[in-house]
């Protein structure tokens, strides 16, 4: 930290502070924020500690609640530093980029999103309190994990901080227009998990929220988006009943498949695309195989769990966890519902698109994964093809794969995208049953294959209910765990 401070070559960033615009940087004149190989000091002159004692423990409380909530970057590190007879806190992080520096308003209204979700999930699991400023929040790559870059933390979130956090935006963007801000009030009416916060309260909160005159038209716009309880679903209302919810890694948990299927028939979805694994780890095998066979205008495809409990292969590409889950199931299935897992083929394709449960390159369909390492090949597989969309599954996460012209992007969380056939996508609409992105919460997509228009979105089901089962079970415990945990 010495050598960093010393270093020559360190730019003090002076036009970054006591700005409060959409610049980069901090409200805050009095602090002092020095960029040095890749790496940002920074200090706050209005902290001052009369001893090193007093600062150590002021600092560690700050770092300790944060650690505990996992928000801070792992590189992250913290100290205080005397200048002449007073100390002040100090630290040092790997410069990341900032959400303010999102080159694209629509990446920027998604960031914004997985922003305040944050913000509304650190403090309902520890109690704290985060400034949801997109100049506190960043990533250290594109589609990375979401870090907060601020020094301090706070006590509460109310109704009042969601409403400044979203609002606050409409003056940074002078281009949006107001149906721009009608459909991001749509989203985040669809996809925020609330807890405990007050929709009403936050929308009283929005209207109060001081604004000039000439953004009335962007406020109205956006408290209509907010006040639609069918969300996000703008699809639904545009396309009329020409919407394919797109499903994949159920695994044997029924209150979530319920879920979602509530879910996506509000939004007015009619058609259904099955990615694979109806069972293997979960409670409820028959019952979720029963309700997969029963939808109508139904395409389905299988999983490596289902071939491998349909025909009692167990030796393929299965951990220790997941043959154990596999013999009870197959145990519990009866010889209809294995019969209907055999059946299931392990592609599908259709004009323009293809789905599978785990990579449109691998041979089998349901063994390999697309993930950091084999995402562009299978994109190319894709173009080589002339295959413009892959649905598939297999890796529990939410996330889109795209190659555009500037090259691959990943697309990760809740969002809106249109499929444009004149790029290459990979889709993975997260799993039912089990995800593993750190969101417990149940994830799919809307589809109209007509406009394109695709919706990656999160809903919250009874997980203790599904706990419950798995605890009746003679399943492992470790996996009720899982399931609150989202990993």
């Amino acid at each position: 930290m010495l050598e960093l401070l010393a270093d020559p070559g360190a730019e003090e960033w002076r036009h970054k502070v006591g700005v409060a615009g959409p610049i980069d940087g901090s409200a805050k004149p009095t602090t002092r924020l020095l960029a040095v190989r890749g790496w940002v000091c920074k200090t706050r002159t209005d902290q001052v500690f009369g001893s090193a004692s007093a600062g150590r423990e002021a600092v560690l409380a700050i770092r300790g609640a944060g650690r505990a909530a996992g928000i801070w970057h792992p590189d992250k590190l913290w100290a205080v530093m005397r200048v002449e007879d007073a100390w002040l806190p100090l630290t040092v992080c790997p410069e990341l980029r900032t959400l303010r520096r999102l080159e694209l308003f629509g990446e920027r209204v998604l960031a914004w999103t997985e922003m305040i979700q944050a913000g509304i999930d650190v403090y309902r699991l520890h109690r704290i309190g985060l400034d949801l400023n997109p100049a506190n929040f960043a990533r250290a790559n594109a589609g990375g994990r979401l870090y907060y870059v601020d020094d301090e933390v706070y006590d509460g979130l109310a109704e009042r901080g969601v409403a400044s956090a979203i609002i606050a935006r409409i003056p940074e963007e002078v281009a949006a227009t107001p149906s721009s801000w009608e459909r991001w009030g749509s989203v985040l009416r669809a996809s925020l998990a609330i807890g405990e916060l007050s929709w009403e309260l936050i929308r009283d909160e929005l209207k109060l929220y001081p604004l000039a005159e000439r953004y009335d038209e962007a406020r109205d716009s956006l408290l209509r988006g907010l006040a639609d309880p069918a969300g996000s679903s703008q699809l639904a209302r545009s396309v009329g009943r020409e919407l394919t919810c797109v499903l994949a890694d159920v695994h044997g948990n029924l209150a979530a498949l319920e879920a979602v299927l509530d879910d996506a028939h509000k939004h007015g979805a009619d058609r259904f695309l099955f990615l694979g694994d109806v069972v293997g780890y979960g409670p409820e095998p028959g019952a979720c195989v029963r309700r997969l066979a029963e939808l109508p205008n139904a395409t389905l495809v299988r999983g490596n769990h289902d071939h491998a409990i349909a025909t009692g292969r167990f030796d393929l590409g299965m951990n220790s966890l997941a043959r154990e889950c596999a013999a009870w199931t197959r145990a519990e299935l009866g010889a209809a519902e294995l019969g209907w897992l055999s059946a299931l083929p392990t592609d599908h394709q259709a004009d323009g698109w293809m789905a599978v449960h785990g990579a449109p390159k691998d041979p089998f369909r349901f063994l390999a994964y697309v993930y950091e390492l084999t995402y562009e090949d299978n994109l190319r597989h894709l173009r080589e093809h002339r295959i413009p969309i892959c649905f598939y599954g297999h890796t529990h996460i939410q996330l889109i794969h795209v190659e555009l012209a500037s090259g691959p992007s990943k697309l990760p969380g809740v969002r809106t995208v249109e499929l444009s056939p004149r790029n290459y996508w990979l889709v993975n609409p997260g799993s039912v049953g089990q995800p593993r992105d750190g969101d417990p919460r149940a994830g799919y997509a809307l589809w109209s294959q007509r406009t394109g228009e695709l919706a990656t979105l999160r809903v919250a089901y009874d997980i203790e209910r599904t706990a419950q089962a798995l605890r009746a079970s003679p399943l492992p415990d470790q996996l009720a765990q899982r399931l609150r945990a989202g990993a």
